[in-house]
């Protein structure tokens, strides 16, 4: 177990240059007694031709903490990942495993497990063999000796004669202990004589993670690894892997786009847009005080809705066709915005179904979602066919497509975000 630490991270890859294939022609300038150097052509054409995949990257994982990664396909989070493991090279920056940087490490020499979303299992060993495998190379003493020789002479003799035949170093029958300990505690004892084909997805991911556990790494590292699950044994297998790393007590770092696994499994969530972390923080906060625009309509099923409005001094929020008066609250954060335009954002379920009044917005419904335990609608403005809102709500009720509503929002539980920053006012007020 291990803190692992990020320091000013950057990865970048340079875009092949079909010039590098093509030959090298001078160009004069239009100094006919000049040429163009072509070295410094090619630099510049390199310089434009690189992508820029991590910018920036300042994350401290804690001793036995759950870490998510979280953001949509293309963010980094995976190359992340890959960088921590030392399956990449890093452009620049430093990772820390423990007290050691590990940057010019090898992957083996980084005492981390990874699960993989493919489970990457050996097809031709068993489930028991696979477990095993790392641990028969761990630690390996490569220096001679008559015991050690004679202890592989045996095991290699006797390796196709039935099992309970076979004769086991001490160093096998440790490794035994170990894979039957890993694999009760996954519930997978009753298959260790299997191979890979012989299981299911769920089994097939237990076997790899029973691999990363065996090892007893500093860290875990877990790309995807629920994605290939139908829903049913992805909720389950999420449950167990909690319940897992928090057992082991072992730092946990998670790659996932699924903004659900995030909320449920992670002690905190690092959101990635575009090469950089929008937001670190627990769950909830940031679900309930996202730190963009975009983390606030990321994080969140169905999402945040966001609507162009302007603040007038003291309380009040106009929008085209509705206008709002706010709690006292929100006076202070808002001072610096007195008639100009601001971002409201406002979670479905902030919105309640209400009597006509001068507090509600008037809403035609377009579509109908009713899930059993809650209904989602999607609703426009009376006024505003093209301004679309959507709307959670839990009970009975049965609402039907094109009814009229009359919405009340909690605007104690809203956000505001800077037209042109797109950042949440109320953090910008305390940075």
């Amino acid at each position: 177990m291990a803190r692992v630490v990020i320091e000013q991270l950057y990865k970048t890859y340079q875009s092949s240059s079909e010039s590098k294939s093509s030959p090298r022609v001078e160009r004069v300038s239009s100094d006919k007694n000049s040429v163009v150097d072509p070295i410094s052509e090619d630099k510049q054409e390199q310089s434009h031709l690189s992508t820029s995949v991590l910018k920036q990257i300042n994350l401290q994982i804690e001793d036995g903490e759950f870490m998510v990664l979280v953001g949509p396909s293309g963010c980094g989070k995976s190359t992340l990942l890959r960088l921590i493991a030392g399956l990449e090279s890093i452009t620049a920056g430093k990772v820390y495993i423990g007290e050691q940087i590990v940057n010019d490490l090898p992957p083996k020499a980084r005492d981390i497990a990874m699960v993989f979303q493919n489970y990457a299992l050996y097809p031709h060993l068993s489930v028991y063999d696979n477990i095993a495998f790392g641990l028969r190379r761990m630690d390996k003493d490569k220096t001679f000796s008559l015991p050690k020789l004679v202890d592989s002479i045996f095991t290699k003799v006797t390796s196709f004669v039935p099992s309970s035949w076979r004769y086991l170093s001490e160093e096998e029958k440790q490794i035994q202990v170990q894979v039957a300990e890993v694999a009760k505690m996954l519930q997978i004892d009753h298959l260790l004589a299997r191979l890979p084909k012989e299981l299911s997805g769920g089994q097939k991911q237990r076997v790899a993670l029973g691999r990363a556990i065996a090892r007893k790494p500093q860290a875990f590292l877990m790309d995807e690894p629920l994605s290939n699950l139908d829903a049913k044994l992805r909720t389950q297998t999420r449950i167990q892997i909690v319940q897992l790393q928090k057992q082991l007590n072992t730092t946990t770092i998670y790659v996932t786009h699924d903004q659900t696994e995030a909320m449920t499994m992670g002690d905190r969530i690092a959101v990635m847009y575009e090469g950089k972390i929008q937001q670190l923080a627990t769950p909830l906060e940031v679900y309930h005080q996202p730190a963009n625009k975009f983390v606030a309509q990321f994080i969140g099923s169905p999402p945040m809705n966001i609507l162009e409005v302007s603040y007038q001094k003291p309380d009040i929020i106009k929008h085209p066709y509705f206008e709002l008066k706010l709690p006292e609250k929100w006076q202070q954060s808002l001072a610096d915005y007195n008639y100009e335009k601001i971002w409201l954002g406002i979670r479905p379920e902030h919105f309640e179904i209400r009597e006509s009044s001068s507090s509600t917005i008037g809403v035609i419904v377009n579509l109908v979602e009713a899930l059993g335990n809650e209904t989602i609608l999607n609703v426009n403005l009376e006024d505003h066919p093209e301004e679309t809102l959507q709307v959670q709500f839990f009970g009975s009720r049965v609402i039907k497509t094109g009814e009229k509503l009359n919405l009340a929002i909690n605007l104690e539980a809203v956000n505001f975000f800077d037209y042109y920053k797109e950042e949440n006012i109320a953090i910008l007020n305390h940075s």
